[in-house]
């Protein structure tokens, strides 16, 4: 199995996780992006893709977001932590 097979099976295991843990929520201002509030809420910017993942109802592009908007922030273990910093990574390289 291919290393991105496997990232790909460990991030799918973990958003079915964090779909269902919000940890609270926050109100979407004037120049949010998903890192900034990643690194305010989760304490890591490379965390955006949780937030992501926990709003695909709200957010089409994760490159835009909409002042007024309320995102849940999930709740995530260690090991679904190191999944979305692989994941993040993985798509930077993209």
């Amino acid at each position: 199995m291919s290393v991105r097979l496997r990232v790909s099976l460990l991030a799918a295991l973990a958003w079915m996780a964090i779909a269902a843990m919000p940890s609270g929520f926050h109100d979407v201002r004037a120049g949010d992006t998903l890192a900034t509030i990643a690194a305010l809420t989760l304490g890591d910017p490379s965390l955006w893709p949780a937030l992501y993942r926990a709003n695909r109802d709200q957010i089409r592009d994760p490159a835009h977001l909409h002042p007024g908007q309320r995102l849940e922030i999930p709740t995530l273990s260690p090991a679904q932590r190191e999944a979305v910093r692989r994941e993040a990574k993985a798509l930077r390289q993209q």
